[in-house]
């Protein structure tokens, strides 16, 4: 290999400043992410799905009787399979009851569904909601 041979190569294998400060750049980023994920993934704690559910009246023209049922899921898992219960009360007697199915429930998340119930309500008529069931993926 003669000596200009030897200049141009060195010539090619030289970066400016940019490429370095673009390498340095990216060097910190990737570094500062792997830490953040490492470090999550050693303080995370397991914690099971906390769900409740909430209901609202929502009436529409085609179904007066409707209610618009809100499923939190406040836990550190997903839940699968939720069923909510549904209960329309006259005088402390059940009316009516219907169950509504979510798929899923991802954490830290709300799902909705509606439910109609064909009896006409009355102002002393009440709705009880709860969760009955679900499952851990």
């Amino acid at each position: 290999m003669d000596e200009n041979e030897k200049k141009n190569k060195d010539i090619k294998d030289q970066k400016n400043w940019l490429e370095w400060v673009v390498f340095g750049v990216s060097l910190v980023l990737v570094l500062s992410i792997v830490t953040y994920l490492g470090y999550q993934a050693y303080i995370h704690k397991p914690v099971t799905p906390k769900l409740t559910a909430e209901k609202f009246h929502d009436p529409s023209d085609n179904a007066p009787n409707r209610y618009r049922i809100v499923l939190h899921n406040k836990g550190g898992e997903t839940a699968e399979e939720v069923k909510v219960e549904v209960r329309l009360l006259r005088n402390g007697e059940v009316l009516e009851e219907s169950e509504l199915g979510f798929p899923f429930a991802p954490q830290e998340s709300q799902r909705e569904g509606w439910v109609n119930f064909r009896s006409n309500t009355e102002p002393q008529d009440s709705v009880l909601v709860h969760v009955v069931s679900y499952k851990k993926p």
